[in-house]
């Protein structure tokens, strides 16, 4: 059955089939598409809700202006790939296991978490590069979750490993975590450039496990 928006006296849409997306997501994920294509500014309400089939009021329903669709996106990226991906094991974890290679760690842990991206984490992506100058919540997202998030967690992640014995004493936690947080960027980077003009874009990552393999082989024990 083709799925209608059945409206109230106040407005409110209900549900009309069971395991149907819900309204408030289809705006999201519409509006996303929209902003990464054709850029924030570019974009009004009637050109999200239109192809729909929803009138504009419906929009401020579930969000308050097209500034909280914005802001809620960049918050769904730091929910569903940033945070999830930065725990920090104990030393003791390190320490016991039987055999650890510094560069085969940060590979798998980079598949894992590169292997969560999707098509609504590269349109986030694409729009995060297009509007980091222009708005402050984008400018926010790219600092604190792109920038600083990932260099804390490698400088963590080492001083973990560091204190279990398997990293030269003399290495600096913070520089080295800095070096790879720049690694996985420039991955990021190019890899989601390439998905924008569909291209491939596999041997973008194997530079990015050579590089971490040359970067381990001088800081480990």
């Amino acid at each position: 059955m083709e799925e209608r928006e059945v409206v109230t006296s106040m407005g409110r849409p209900k549900k009309s089939d069971m395991g149907s997306v819900p309204t408030e997501e289809r705006i999201l994920q519409k509006a996303l598409e929209l902003f990464a294509l054709k850029g924030y500014d570019a974009v009004s309400v009637r050109d999200i809700t239109t192809p729909l089939g929803l009138n504009q009021a419906t929009l401020y329903i579930y969000y308050k202006n097209k500034a909280a669709l914005l802001d809620a996106i960049f918050r769904r990226l730091e929910e569903k790939l940033i945070n999830p991906g930065f725990s920090v094991p104990p030393p003791e974890f390190f320490a016991e296991m039987e055999t650890f290679d510094l560069a085969t760690f940060l590979i798998a842990g980079a598949k894992r978490f590169f292997g969560r991206t999707d098509q609504e984490t590269r349109f986030t992506w694409r729009l995060l590069m297009m509007s980091q100058y222009q708005h402050e919540v984008a400018r926010h997202s790219m600092e604190i979750q792109v920038l600083d998030a990932p260099m804390r967690h490698f400088a963590a992640l080492l001083d973990s490993i560091k204190a279990a014995g398997l990293i030269k004493d003399e290495v600096d936690t913070v520089s080295a975590g800095r070096i790879i947080a720049t690694m996985f960027f420039e991955y990021s980077f190019r890899a989601n450039l390439a998905a924008a003009w569909e291209e491939k874009h596999d041997h973008v990552f194997d530079r990015l496990c050579e590089d971490l393999r040359a970067f381990a082989d001088l800081i480990s024990v």
